[in-house]
């Protein structure tokens, strides 16, 4: 009797333990989506090495390829176009600026400082949660490297970006964003950890 006790005794232990990670963790990704502020400070760095001194103190408040097969379709007057990320199996829609769905607690968050793809020499900036939640769009976003390509839809016209900078950054309630000024940009922002930004550029083929 007294070994079955103690076989009891450790099961509840391990259930117990069992229970306490769970919880944790749990909390540990709460915590992370609580501590995640889209609408950060940015200052955008110009890289043209002619005008580099000139234009890097400028800042920003933050706010041919088509796509795969069983391409997303936009159609609601909310939709502002769809994202696509082949190389991490990503492709969700986005939503205009003003719209209820544009949030980072819903989808990837068009933040308001962005200029649409169509703009020369603008910046489309894309901010997503990490983390294993159902906000966590961006939770995959580490694994790109160099030459991956990012495709948005808009206007029913597909622009190709390619990757061509990864850095992170401390999270202190602004974003550096080094990119050259005469390119059409996309940027996409998310958290690395408890304590960093990760910040991935990329140019318009």
């Amino acid at each position: 009797m007294s070994y079955l006790k103690y076989v009891k005794n450790i099961g509840l232990i391990l259930v117990i333990l069992g229970h306490y990670y769970f919880c944790s963790y749990v909390l540990s990704e709460v915590h992370d989506m609580k501590n995640y502020e889209p609408s950060v400070n940015v200052t955008i760095q110009n890289e043209d090495k002619s005008n580099k001194e000139s234009k890097a103190k400028q800042t920003e408040s933050l706010n041919t390829k088509s796509l795969k097969t069983n391409s997303l379709k936009v159609s609601d007057d909310e939709k502002l176009g769809a994202i696509e990320i082949p190389k991490i199996n990503l492709r969700r829609y986005l939503y205009k600026i003003d719209a209820y769905q544009n949030n980072v607690d819903k989808n990837i968050e068009v933040l308001k400082s962005s200029d649409m793809p169509n703009i020369s020499g603008g910046n489309l900036i894309l901010a997503g949660h990490n983390g294993n939640t159902s906000a966590g769009h961006f939770k995959n976003l580490h694994k790109l490297v160099l030459g991956d390509e990012v495709i948005i839809n808009y206007n029913n016209q597909n622009y190709n970006y390619e990757i061509s900078k990864i850095y992170d950054v401390l999270k202190t309630g602004s974003v550096a964003i080094k990119r050259d000024k005469s390119k059409n940009t996309i940027t996409l922002i998310t958290c690395l950890g408890s304590d960093r930004q990760l910040v991935v550029i990329g140019y318009l083929k």
